[in-house]
């Protein structure tokens, strides 16, 4: 006896299946309009792979397992992008906004600093520096001493401090943007 593959009709598939795919969609995600292009892109998915259908399951069932990798490829997408507003709080996002006109650019492009070299045979350079960093939130000074002064990279910091990747990059940004800042007034001005 030979399994043969069942004749697969695509344009019945959205009539048949559709509702019970939105329906799923709706449940993971709880936006219409991302359910529907989830479903949509499921369909179209579908449609490209038919020949490989191998028939051990229904055609929904087959459908719905489509829609599963849309919907966990949404979600990866979604973390990639990451809004101003959820690493940056509502006063660091004003006070950097003093330096930016409508366009983006620089109102005024920041001096350049001294030679690095130079400044780092200064002895009242690393006193400064010091205090700059005791300045510094105790987490973002991990981070910052871990990255910079013992060469950890950003997965042993995470694994070391038990905190994610992004929360890494928020943590070493605002430790770069609060040194730059407290350099600038107590050393470069």
């Amino acid at each position: 006896m030979t399994s043969e593959k069942p004749a697969l009709n695509p344009q019945t598939w959205l009539e048949q299946h559709g509702d019970y795919l939105f329906g799923y969609a709706m449940l993971k995600i709880k936006d219409t309009h991302i359910a529907e292009d989830l479903v949509q892109e499921t369909l179209l998915a579908a449609i490209a792979a038919k020949d490989s259908f191998a028939g051990q399951s229904s055609v929904r069932t087959w459908l719905i397992g489509i829609l599963k990798h849309k919907i966990i490829d949404h979600f990866r997408r979604q973390n990639r992008t990451i809004a101003i507003d959820d690493w940056v709080e509502n006063d660091e996002l004003a006070s950097l906004d003093r330096f930016f006109n409508a366009n983006g650019h620089w109102i005024q492009k920041p001096a350049a600093f001294p030679d690095p070299e130079s400044a780092f045979q200064h002895n009242e350079f690393w006193h400064v520096f010091q205090q700059c960093l005791a300045g510094l939130k105790p987490k973002q000074a991990e981070v910052f001493v871990s990255k910079e002064f013992y060469g950890l990279s950003n997965d042993e910091i995470c694994k070391h401090l038990s905190i994610t990747s992004t929360n890494c990059w928020v943590l070493m940004h605002r430790a770069r943007l609060s040194l730059i800042q407290c350099l600038k007034k107590n050393w470069i001005d």
